[in-house]
C-alpha cells in the first residue's frame, strides 16, 4: 500500500514538474540527434499507440471467443462491458496514433466522441463491478456450503446403501432358514423341547 502511494506521488511530483516548465527540462542537456529527442519520443509513442491498439483489440476477440465457448458462465453482460471497455481503450489508442501527424478536425472529433465514450463505458464498468464484487463472494461462500451439503448427503447416502445391504443380507438368512427347515424337523424339535420343559 505505501509503495502504491509512493509511486503516486513520485508520478504527481514529475507531472507537475513537466506542466510547471515551458519546452525544456532544468539541468538536462537534451541531445536533438539522441535516442531521446522529440523526433524518437514521438516516433516510439506512435509505435507504441499501434501495438497498444493492436492488443487491445486482440483481447476482446479472446474474451468473446471464451463466452461463446462456455455456457454456464454467468454475468455475461459484465464480460461484454469489459470487451466493449477495451474495444474503446483500443480506439482511442489508434486513432491518438494519428494524432502525431497533422491531423484534421473530423480525427480530433472522432478521438474526442471515442474517448467520451471510453469514459462513460469504464465508469458504467467500475460501478457494475462495485455492486458486482459481493454478489461474486456470496456465491463463493454459497459454492463452499454446497459442498460442505453435497459430501454429507454422499456420506448419508454411503451409509443407507450399507445398512441396505445388511438388512438384504439379513432378509436372505431369513428365507435361508426358513427354508430348510421342513415341517417334521420343526414338529420333532418342538416335541423334544416340550418334553424337556414338561419333564415328561
Amino acid at each position: 500500500m505505501s509503495k502504491g502511494i509512493a509511486t503516486m506521488i513520485l508520478i504527481l511530483c514529475l507531472l507537475v514538474l513537466v506542466i510547471t516548465e515551458d519546452d525544456e527540462f532544468p539541468g538536462v542537456i537534451r541531445d536533438e540527434e539522441g535516442f531521446w529527442s522529440i523526433e524518437s519520443i514521438m516516433q516510439c509513442q506512435l509505435v507504441s499507440d499501434f501495438r497498444i491498439a493492436v492488443a487491445y483489440f486482440s483481447i476482446p476477440l479472446e474474451l468473446v471467443y471464451f463466452i461463446i465457448s462456455c455456457t454456464n458462465i454467468p454475468f455475461k453482460w459484465v464480460m461484454a462491458q469489459f470487451v466493449a471497455f477495451i474495444v474503446l481503450c483500443g480506439m482511442t489508442h489508434l486513432l491518438n496514433g494519428w494524432t502525431y501527424a497533422p491531423h484534421t478536425f473530423q480525427l480530433m472529433l472522432a478521438l474526442t466522441i471515442f474517448k467520451i465514450l471510453t469514459t462513460l463505458v469504464s465508469c458504467a464498468t467500475a460501478i457494475t463491478l462495485i455492486t458486482l464484487i459481493p454478489l461474486l463472494l456470496q456465491l463463493k461462500v454459497r459454492k463452499l456450503f454446497l459442498k460442505k451439503k453435497a459430501w454429507e448427503l454422499d456420506r448419508e447416502v454411503g451409509m443407507m446403501k450399507k445398512q441396505k445391504e445388511a438388512s438384504s443380507h439379513v432378509r436372505m438368512l431369513t428365507h435361508e432358514i426358513r427354508k430348510s427347515l421342513d415341517r417334521h424337523s420343526i414338529l420333532y424339535t418342538t416335541m423334544i423341547e416340550l418334553s424337556n420343559t414338561l419333564d415328561l
